[in-house]
């Protein structure tokens, strides 16, 4: 191709002002076409609908000899539940036909065509690749927002005009699926983590002949589309895409489907397989920034001539994608969209004819620069359908189109940049819009008939269709004072007001009726940060979440059109702390038992505002007993050891108001009727009866004189303190009278 640029950049860009000379870009040499168009040692064959499934290239034993064929099988394999589906449409047809690459094309071609059955001949041809968030790179997104402001060569306006439908209308639904396919995309790269499906039965997958189905390698040009059309917005990294979500958590989802590997898969892919798989796994968007190679524009134009007039296994998968995206196996619509939106690059030759692009069913994608102009690099004609940002002629990848590539981002040019911009686009608009009995025919109609004429320069060329323009496919059709804008009423089933606690999260859905035709805007005003509003034409969602919000009255107004509104006070109340409703009484607990003491701590704690709230524990004193939150809302006491602890509870709610109370923990052995340590002891000698009672504690030494004495009403939260620091070191004899017992215990002072 004529054109594919691309420049790679660390962990971060640098404006070319500031980059050191180590880091001057570098672009990187255009690639160029293959000596031949087709691929020696393949062939694909339509076969009638008698012998399809009966075909063994074994009993044509003549020619399979001349030809050194050695295999032959189905282009489009057994699919399942939609084999039915795939069989009405003519798929089981087609089989791909390897034999020696040392024949002759014309010879395998002509030979091929002789067998009985064999409808049409088909020598696959060589691909190549064409090539208001807090985003940081969003800024130098020229192609986004273009307000002139980047220099001499920056033309205002000359951008896809979508910040106003990221404002007004969505920025990209994750019900809508948009299949890439094209080298496989950066699975991990943070500005598309999370929104691209992994490989697997029912998501991204390779159709690299020999290549590993479901392990998607990370490539330069697939990622940078996949980043064009649904890199994350808002989420403070690399740059924004055209349907990537507003929250931080991205939009619409994308599907890899890779036809382009490393070289060491030398048999190429199957495209048309890609296509059809997309179809059937939930892709209503297939984006094709690719096309195939020929050495010359009269090879182009023959081969788009016969790509027309001929039958071909691709354009059989194209019209089944057109067809029966968004459908489940019976045909009846399971997605946003009835039928699917085939895009493909018209091509960087500079030339008026190519293939697929020429190819009726395809929305076929040229090139404009930031001055307006059209790239004398993109191909032209009256098929080409719609023209967007694909980076000028110059060697300044400022002027390039900027997105995500593996593990960074990078600068490209070509029409394979301009393709994306109209699938994103077009995503968003099903994001909107779509829903059952919405189709193909109509999503088309919005985005090619919305799209202004004589904007782009042509610098003396021709196309079919005008300057891709995001606002104004949303807005078709609709002028600002629409009569019929009066008959559109908001209403709700929600007959509460819209005053909710600190903790609450308040959601109410709104029917929009009368905007089914009109399909107008529905704008949100709020001076609450923690309202949002969710909305189509026809529906609303107002979501509240006062706890990102201060206490206080707010406004909030909901627009449809220039004449419906609804107006909605906001009330948040101020948070009310937690309290304790009564005191948690000193526990008791066995040191002997493996049974935890259980306490529910709703018994103790309550919230006025109604919160469910959430429970921590502390204790003072390792050894002596544990204590966990259990279930969330029950205290679960067990011992460690023997002795005495204090063990304090909180309760939290949502707004991170607290409240605690405290109590102590005995941990001893019930067998025992009264405890006495530490012994031996130093200076304070503790006698803990086990239960409350009237105790006197006597101190006698070897010969029997009384030493100490003391009287108390104790308990296990009460012990008597006897203090025998001054007392000589040797054997005492200690007598506890408890109640109606006694105890008699030897005690070693030291």
């Amino acid at each position: 191709m004529k054109k594919y640029w691309l420049l790679f950049l660390g962990a971060f860009i640098l404006l070319a002002a500031c980059a050191r000379q180590e880091n001057v870009p570098q672009t990187v040499a255009p690639q160029t076409p293959a000596p031949k168009s087709h691929i020696q040692g393949q062939a694909i064959v339509c076969l009638t609908e008698e012998l399809a499934d009966e075909f063994a290239i074994g009993d044509f034993p003549e020619v399979a000899a001349q030809l050194g064929i050695v295999s032959a099988e189905r282009v489009f394999p057994d699919a399942g539940e939609f084999e039915a589906k795939h069989r009405a449409a003519g798929l089981h047809r087609w089989y791909r036909i390897q034999y020696d690459p040392a024949v002759a094309i014309t010879k395998a071609q002509a030979d091929l065509a002789e067998l009985p059955g064999v409808e049409s001949v088909e020598i696959p041809l060589r691909k190549a690749r064409r090539s208001y968030f807090n985003d940081p790179l969003l800024k130098i997104q020229w192609h986004y927002v273009n307000d002139g402001k980047l220099g001499p060569s920056y033309k205002t306006g000359m951008d896809i005009n979508v910040e106003p439908v990221w404002k007004e209308f969505t920025a990209g639904s994750n019900e809508v699926i948009v299949a890439v396919i094209d080298g496989g995309i950066d699975i991990s790269h943070p500005d598309l983590s999370g929104v691209v499906l992994p490989g697997g039965n029912d998501g991204s997958k390779v159709f690299v002949i020999n290549h590993p189905p479901y392990e998607i390698p990370a490539d330069d040009h697939g990622s940078h589309a996949a980043g064009t059309i649904g890199a994350i917005n808002n989420n403070g990294k690399y740059v924004s895409g055209v349907a990537g979500g507003r929250d931080g958590r991205g939009g619409v989802r994308l599907m890899s489907c890779v036809i382009f590997a490393d070289e060491k898969y030398k048999d190429g892919s199957d495209e048309a397989g890609a296509l059809v798989w997309a179809a059937d796994h939930g892709a209503v968007i297939a984006n094709n920034s690719w096309g195939y190679v020929f050495e010359s524009e009269k090879e182009a134009e023959e081969i788009a001539l016969e790509f027309e007039q001929e039958e071909w296994s691709l354009k059989t998968a194209i019209r089944y994608f057109v067809e029966n995206a968004g459908t489940d196996a019976e045909g009846n619509q399971t997605g946003p969209m009835k039928g699917g939106l085939v895009t493909f690059a018209s091509g960087n030759e500079g030339w008026s004819h190519d293939v697929p692009g020429e190819y009726e069913l395809v929305v076929a994608v040229g090139a404009f620069g930031p001055d307006g102009k059209m790239a004398q690099y993109s191909n032209y004609g009256p098929w080409v359908d719609i023209m967007a940002p694909g980076g000028s002629d110059s060697d300044d990848y400022n002027e390039w189109v900027i997105s995500t590539v593996p593990g960074s981002v990078g600068f490209m040019a070509g029409t394979s940049m301009a393709c994306p911009h109209v699938s994103g686009v077009a995503a968003l608009l099903v994001s909107y819009f779509g829903g059952p009995g919405f189709t193909v025919d109509e999503l088309k109609e919005r985005l090619l008939d919305s799209a202004p004429r004589d904007v782009i320069d042509l610098q003396g060329r021709s196309v079919g269709g005008g300057k891709l323009d995001a606002y104004a496919a949303f807005t078709y059709g609709i002028g600002p004072d629409d009569p019929s804008q009066a008959d559109i009423k908001i209403s709700t089933g929600y007959t509460g007001d819209y005053t909710i606690k600190s903790h609450e999260t308040l959601t109410v859905d709104y029917t929009i009726k009368g905007n089914n035709n009109l399909r107008l805007p529905v704008r949100f005003e709020t001076d609450c940060p923690g309202a949002s509003l969710t909305s189509t034409f026809s529906s609303a969602r107002l979501t509240v979440e006062a706890p990102k919000a201060e206490p206080g009255k707010y406004t909030a107004i909901m627009h449809v059109g220039s004449v419906a509104r609804l107006n909605f006070p906001i009330t948040i109340l101020k948070n009310q702390a937690p309290v304790v409703v009564r005191a948690i009484d000193n526990q008791v607990i066995d040191a002997t038992s493996s049974t935890p003491t259980i306490i529910p701590l709703a018994d103790y704690f309550t919230d006025p505002d109604g919160e469910t709230l959430s429970y921590s524990v502390s204790v003072d004193a390792n050894g002596v007993t544990s204590a966990r939150i259990s279930d969330g809302t029950t205290l679960a006491l067990g011992a460690d050891g023997y002795g005495e602890a204090q063990v304090t509870v909180s309760a939290r709610d949502a707004c991170q108001a607290q409240c605690s109370t405290s109590f102590r923990v005995v941990s001893r052995n019930p067998q025992q009727n009264i405890d006495v340590f530490p012994n031996p002891v130093h200076d304070i000698l503790t006698v803990r009866p086990g239960s409350d009672a009237l105790t006197t504690a006597t101190l006698y030494s070897r010969s029997g004189a009384r030493v100490l004495s003391r009287e108390s009403q104790a308990g296990p939260f009460q012990p008597i303190l006897l203090d025998v620091k001054n007392l000589p070191a040797g054997t005492y004899s200690l007598q506890v009278e408890y109640g109606t017992n006694k105890q008699v215990t030897n005690i070693v002072k030291y």
